[in-house]
């Protein structure tokens, strides 16, 4: 399965563009099966150079999905698939760079439709996409936008695979690498699912090395015992077994591993730990001016959200900035002497200038902030469970996480009674707190129910 992928960026320095349009064709080597196009809102501002050669203007991109919105379908989109473009390089960086942001790690395969050109068709006068196209007779519409580069570099992949007499790309001359874990800790990693949960490193003394989760146990571990950074040399030296547990929610995956980590302090996790202080959101009212929200780490405050990466951290505030029309001046996300870019384009109301009300500005950050804790004092919160029909289910009483369970029919927790009898009580803490109520609040408060007492 192939995914063709084009991409264009906001421009500027390497590390520091942001995708602007986006067109995936899911392509099983006879039809496309399905496709995804979309411009992106960068969050900044685009080079005048790609407006010019793109026709992409600020103001289109003001209303689009950011790309967190998106990075979903587009997992989904490229699941089990090859990526393939026309100097596929820069595409693929452009997406691991915008999942980076968000704490993931997106990798794939890929195929360079630009390097098979000439190797199977030699001799051309150019190999950029408008002229080789042009000069194979392949029709491109929409030049330099990212549905219409798509469209060309299939029809070009496609003319290039029937040209592939001796199986050039079949034999996947020219992809990445692929990591491999070596022969001797194959054994390790066999039968690992891959599902959501969390997986244990255990050392020949039966000791808890290391403990981590993932979406995908397998996909995980195995990248640990493939890569050759310190921390993974320090785990293959270590590891005699592993274990696993599926949770089927990645919510209970995060809380569990807070609490198993506290639990057994597996030497490799709290070296680890120590140099990875979380990054907070904070609250910093104001009685005569306006609040600000910022980010920071290791201040004496408690943060009203935590992230484990500032880049997601900033990625939220962005968000939220925006959402809720407030300032990314006060926000101290945009360097400004005058007024910000948010303004201009209609989005903050003025009050990096002082124009608007700082009571009716101070609102809005106050309705962020009360969105921030929990939504009713008892309540039970559900998120996926480990099989088709079943959910994981998460009580919250007086205010507190007291304990999770699974259910498959809705009447297991109606009401107190019934979910005292599954709940597996749950020693709780903070950090645990925080992980709650961010899910609450990243979900829209979806999949919250009352119960009867």
């Amino acid at each position: 399965m192939f995914a063709i992928l084009d991409i264009e960026a906001t421009g500027g320095k390497v590390g520091e563009e942001s995708i602007i349009d986006i067109a995936i064709f899911r392509y099983d080597g006879q039809t496309t099966v399905d496709q995804f196009i979309s411009l992106v809102n960068p969050m900044r501002k685009i080079d005048p150079f790609v407006q010019k050669l793109t026709n992409i203007t600020d103001k289109m991109v003001l209303t689009a999905p950011k790309f967190h919105e998106i990075a979903k379908r587009i997992v989904e989109i490229t699941e089990d698939c090859i990526l393939v473009g026309h100097n596929v390089k820069f595409d693929y960086r452009m997406l691991r760079q915008e999942f980076k942001k968000l704490g993931y790690d997106y990798e794939k395969d890929w195929i360079d439709t630009f390097e098979f050109a000439q190797k199977l068709i030699p001799n051309m006068e150019s190999y950029s996409l408008g002229k080789l196209t042009n000069a194979l007779g392949i029709p491109i519409t929409d030049r330099h936008r990212a549905s219409g580069d798509a469209r060309a570099t299939l029809k070009l992949f496609q003319l290039l695979r029937d040209k592939d007499s001796e199986k050039i790309i079949q034999k996947k001359s020219g992809l990445r690498t692929e990591k491999k874990v070596k022969e001797k800790y194959q054994k390790l990693l066999e039968n690992l699912p891959t599902k959501t949960g969390l997986f244990y490193f255990y050392n020949r003394l039966d000791d808890i090395i290391f403990i981590g989760r993932s979406s995908n146990i397998a996909y995980r571990v195995n990248r640990y015992f493939s890569s050759k950074n310190f921390e993974s040399s320090k785990i293959k030296r270590y590891t005699k077994y592993i274990t696993y547990e599926v949770t089927g929610s990645e919510l209970l995956a995060e809380i569990k591993e807070v609490h198993e980590i506290n639990l057994n302090q597996p030497f490799l996790n709290i070296k680890i730990i120590k140099s990875k202080t979380p990054y907070g959101l904070y609250f910093i009212p104001s009685k005569r001016s306006y609040h600000r929200l910022e980010i920071g780490k290791g201040r004496k405050a408690e943060p009203i959200l935590t992230f484990a990466r500032k880049e997601t951290a900033l990625e939220f505030l962005q968000k939220v900035t925006l959402e809720y029309n407030l300032c990314p001046k006060i926000n101290l996300l945009q360097p400004s002497s005058a007024s910000c870019f948010s303004y201009e384009m209609g989005q903050c109301k003025g009050a990096c200038i002082r124009k608007e009300n700082p009571k009716t500005y101070n609102e809005r950050v106050e309705a962020l902030v009360n969105r921030t804790n929990y939504p009713t004092e008892t309540f039970i919160l559900s998120d996926k469970g480990r099989k088709t029909g079943e959910h994981a289910f998460f009580f919250i009483d007086q205010g507190k996480f007291v304990g999770y369970g699974y259910y498959e029919l809705h009447h297991q927790i109606k009401n107190r009674e019934r979910i005292m009898k599954i709940v597996n009580p749950f020693d709780t803490n903070p950090t645990i707190e925080l992980l709650i109520k961010k899910f609450i609040f990243l979900n829209k408060q979806e999949g919250i129910y009352s119960i009867e007492e």
